[in-house]
């Protein structure tokens, strides 16, 4: 069918006809390749039925039934129109006129195999090497799991509340929590350092392990554990309605920072606002007012919260005051900030109330009713500079100031011994910058360090380990001798899973037992039961684990986490990195395959043009005896079509086979030497109905030319041509 298109008068007629002609010759030539697929499956049906052994297991599938099915639906498409040659007869003859040119046909088939090919082989090595890494990462579960740690506000604690919030998310299936700590492991006289991590039944499952010796990981809480489940229930919470930025206490305060602790110091009551710094312990304390700021996740419940009077969005109390600030350095010192004059910097900024302790009494000090007020009245703004008393200098002993220091504590006589609230947290050195000027830092004592609060359990542990192959390496054990071992354990308690507690702790020393060897020759720690965590009193986790439904989900619930202030990782992540990657290898590799079969189709061309040539003469006799020159043009694009199909499809063989055999024959290297199979090629569906599709118009583009001259060659100009 010929495609005319008006375009001289784009008159609202012309513009219909125009579009029904476009339909038409789209759906002809859709139906056209339709008709020539379905013959080419029919031909190779009947090929194979042709074949002793292979034909009686057909027959026996009765696929000779599949052939008349198909042979049905070709006579449904070919409409015969009066005076013209059906199309099944057309694609029949251009088989006819391949076969009498068998070394022709096949040479130029074979070229656009071996281009078709080529690309199946090269991108089924990146499918198949980017599934080989995926598979070796991470299993299929751990694509709809994310871990949950401490981000960027410290304050916010990961415990029971938290759990109980990510658990109401749509799309949550399960939120399994974790305690990592560090362990002194006695065994045999030998000290071993490992990691230690308390978790139940279900944190085993979501990983997946595998045991080598041993039973199973079981959950098992050894019975109630005192005191804690009576804390809970007492609990209760007075619900206050206000504004965001309200003042939740009238009047001011004085307080100060908890002894051993140091709090970080927002712009805002917002934990997303800028940090300005961090203040220590002041001697003589500070002055403040209590405001209502955005809810935050506290190691307990909090005795009174605000909620919004038009939204019910919840709040918690800051503290609000003009502090010092202070930087803290990578080794612990404390570093006052500084202004362009060298002195202290002192803002306005907003604490947590975690990290302070308030003097309940002072509040009835004050004649000021709000900061701005009691600030006014010393005759000071925000942000100006306070100065820097010695009382609020940290100093842990005899001190020896030179004339030349910039700081206000250059005004200490030599000597003089100040006695200071924050003595137990850091020490005074006095340091030099590279211009000359001295200043003091705070550095943490290193006393601190021997300073360890021993915890009891409250009640009896389960002491069950299921210890790693890593570590059983190190004790010297095989897996199988390793189990019933026991062996001397204490933790090293982290001050961040305790509530109300700081600085460093050790729980007491407990004999566990070896119940289980897991699979892990890289790693040396243990998996024990999360309820003996919980009986030296942790209340807070190291991580928590969310499984979603599914990876869409997931997006979704990492996003509703993160802005609560934690951050979350996960193996899509990771898994992301690896597809952007490999896709990228598969564009070079697809490219270099590219190469190949534009070759295959300029000789492909070739062959369609240099057979028009031959053939001049039979077209003036098909023409003459009454072929319509439409039905010459589909003889030549049929016979290029069924060329780039024949191609396309033996083209896929060839490279499926060829990255077959490549995987096997690493996999026998690879089983040789202990590593298991690999299978480095891949070819996924919808790859190969693309190629199959590049296939068709391959054959199409190179015999368009070729048909459309044999369509306006004459007859009578084709039978005179020599």
């Amino acid at each position: 069918m010929q495609l005319k298109l008006n375009i001289k008068n784009w008159r609202p007629e012309n513009i219909v006809k125009s579009g029904r002609a476009l339909t038409a010759f789209v759906v002809s030539n859709a139906v056209f390749i339709g008709m020539l697929y379905l013959y080419v499956v029919r031909e190779t049906l009947e090929f194979l039925l042709r074949i002793k052994l292979i034909g009686k297991l057909f027959k026996l599938m009765q696929f000779d039934r599949l052939i008349k099915l198909v042979t049905r639906i070709m006579m449904l498409f070919d409409i015969d129109k009066k005076d013209q040659v059906s199309r099944s007869y057309l694609i029949e003859l251009a088989f006819r006129n391949m076969k009498a040119r068998k070394t022709r046909s096949t040479v130029t088939i074979g070229g656009v195999a071996l281009g078709v090919g080529a690309i199946v082989f090269l991108v089924s090595m990146g499918y198949g090497l980017e599934k080989m890494v995926i598979s070796k990462v991470a299993r299929l579960e751990e694509l709809k799991m994310a871990d949950v740690s401490s981000g960027k506000v410290s304050s916010a604690k990961m415990n029971e509340e938290l759990l109980n919030k990510i658990k109401g998310y749509e799309g949550v299936m399960d939120v399994v929590p974790m305690v990592s700590m560090v362990a002194k492991v006695t065994y045999n006289n030998s000290v071993l350092d490992v990691m230690t991590y308390a978790i139940d039944e279900r944190y085993i499952k979501a990983l997946g392990l595998t045991y080598l010796a041993g039973s199973n990981f079981k959950d098992n809480t050894g019975g109630p554990i005192p005191e804690l489940e009576a804390q809970v229930k007492g609990a209760s919470q007075e619900v206050n309605w206000a504004l965001m930025g309200e003042k939740a206490e009238q009047g001011m305060l004085k307080f100060n920072i908890a002894e051993g602790k140091k709090a970080m110091v927002w712009e805002r009551c917002e934990p997303d606002s800028r940090m300005m710094g961090t203040v220590i312990r002041v001697e003589g304390g500070l002055v403040g007012e209590e405001v209502w700021g955005e809810k935050m996740f506290s190691a307990e419940n909090e005795p009174e919260v605000g909620k919004n009077i038009y939204t019910d969005e919840e709040y918690s109390k800051w503290i609000k005051a003009k502090v010092p600030l202070w930087k803290i350095g990578e080794e612990g010192e404390a570093i006052p900030v500084l202004s362009d004059g060298g002195r202290q910097v002192w803002e306005v900024g907003c604490l947590l109330p975690e990290s302070v302790v308030i003097d309940e009494k002072s509040r009835e000090e004050f004649v000021s009713e709000s900061l701005d007020e009691y600030l006014d009245g010393l005759g000071l703004m925000a942000g100006e500079v306070m100065g820097v008393t010695t009382s609020a200098t940290t100093v842990a002993g005899p001190v020896r100031l030179t004339a030349s220091s910039s700081t206000a504590s250059a005004s200490l006589a030599a000597d003089t011994e100040v006695a200071s609230a924050s003595a137990m947290l850091f020490e005074t050195v006095v340091a030099t910058d590279s211009s000359g000027i001295e200043w003091v830092e705070l550095k943490k004592v290193e006393e601190d360090k021997n300073k360890v609060e021993k915890i009891s359990y409250r009640g009896s542990p389960v002491a069950e380990a299921y210890i790693s192959s890593g570590m059983v390496k190190l004790l010297g054990l095989s897996a199988t001798e390793a189990v019933g071992k026991v062996f001397k354990i204490y933790y090293i308690v982290p001050d961040s899973l305790m509530s109300g507690k700081t600085g460093r702790m050790q729980s007491e020393e407990a004999e566990y037992t070896v119940s289980g060897v897991i699979e892990d020759q890289n790693s040396s720690y243990f998996y024990y039961q999360i309820s003996d965590a919980k009986r030296l009193g942790v209340s807070n986790y190291s991580q928590i684990k969310v499984v979603a439904q599914n990876e869409e989900t997931l997006l979704v619930i990492r996003k509703a986490i993160e802005t609560l202030g934690f951050r979350t990782t996960s193996t899509a992540d990771t898994v992301a990195g690896i597809e952007k990657i490999f896709a990228s290898l598969r564009l070079v590799l697809g490219f270099l395959g590219t190469i190949a079969l534009a070759v295959a189709s300029l000789g492909m061309f070739n062959t369609m043009t240099v057979s028009l040539l031959e053939r001049t003469r039979e077209v003036g006799v098909m023409k003459a005896m009454g072929m319509l020159s439409e039905e010459v043009r589909e003889l030549f694009l049929a016979e290029s079509m069924i060329m780039g199909v024949g191609g396309g499809t033996f083209g896929v063989v060839f490279g499926f086979v060829t990255g077959k055999l490549i995987s096997f024959v690493l996999t026998t290297i690879s089983v040789m030497k202990g590593q298991g199979t690999m299978d480095i090629s891949y070819v996924p569906w919808f790859f190969v109905a693309f190629i199959m599709l590049v296939s068709f118009v391959v054959g199409i583009l190179t015999g368009w030319y070729p048909s459309k001259r044999a369509r306006a060659i004459s007859a009578l100009n084709a039978l005179r041509y020599e």
